[in-house]
């Protein structure tokens, strides 16, 4: 499904979202899903006419692995590069390489375990870095969710890339999943950063996107926005129904 010229939001992905950028000098995936999605996005590469080994470069928002589940058989089948903010990857004495890492994650393994295979990190990424997609493809780094949370930014076409920093109905922007590693200090810090941005289009990592209007829409959402952490809310509401005044 084309958002934007050249942007793609592939389909039949039910947990979480996962975008194509398309150039004549190969394909970008912008997150995966979770695992088995890695067939249904090499589906979509072929209806596109397009093979694996256009794949060039994975580069996943962040580490959970309803992210990052096919990356390592993506990367395994198409030769691409999987790139990741280094703060949510774990340095391996033993390869001297880098594998994906979250705060709270259970062991990582070698073997073919859904959601517990260790996965690479082939490149790091870092904040202001550019990427050669689509005229530029501006890494921001985005703590919050995760240490090593990134957006990606393209501001010549007005679109931003958010992971799960901004999740969105099509028309609202709402709160994010609170996970192991959230800090809602970064991520309140974050957000406010987003919100500088000019942007239409905001590619989200769960719901549908939001294709108009995007930085109105994020500095709605912040109006009526509570930055009191979400089961403080909760014990607050359970307080008066059993203590009414």
């Amino acid at each position: 499904m084309e958002i934007r010229p050249g942007i793609h939001q592939v389909p039949g992905l039910k947990w979480s979202n996962a975008y194509l950028l398309v150039e004549d000098e190969g394909l970008t995936l912008i997150d995966g899903g979770i695992p088995g999605d890695g067939s249904k996005i090499l589906r979509y590469i072929s209806q596109l006419g397009h093979t694996p080994q256009d794949l060039n470069r994975i580069v996943l928002t962040h580490s959970h692995p309803d992210h990052s589940g096919p990356m390592k058989e993506l990367s395994r089948i198409s030769g691409a590069t999987i790139a990741v903010h280094e703060k949510d990857t774990r340095y391996q004495p033993k390869t001297g390489g880098r594998r994906l890492h979250y705060p709270g994650q259970p062991p990582a393994f070698g073997w073919n375990v859904p959601f517990l295979r260790r996965i690479p990190a082939h490149e790091t990424i870092e904040d202001g870095q550019v990427l050669p997609v689509m005229g530029g493809l501006r890494v921001l780094h985005t703590p919050g969710h995760t240490p090593g949370s990134v957006c990606l930014y393209m501001p010549e076409q007005g679109v931003l890339f958010t992971g799960d920093m901004l999740l969105a109905n099509g028309r609202r922007f709402r709160r994010p999943v609170y996970f192991p590693g959230t800090d809602l200090k970064n991520y309140r810090a974050s957000v406010e950063r987003l919100a500088g941005l000019t942007f239409d289009t905001a590619c989200v990592g769960h719901g549908d996107p939001i294709r108009d209007e995007g930085t109105a829409r994020l500095q709605e959402m912040l109006d009526s926005y509570s930055w009191i952490s979400p089961r403080w809310t909760e014990f607050k509401r359970w307080a008066r129904l059993l203590f009414p005044h």
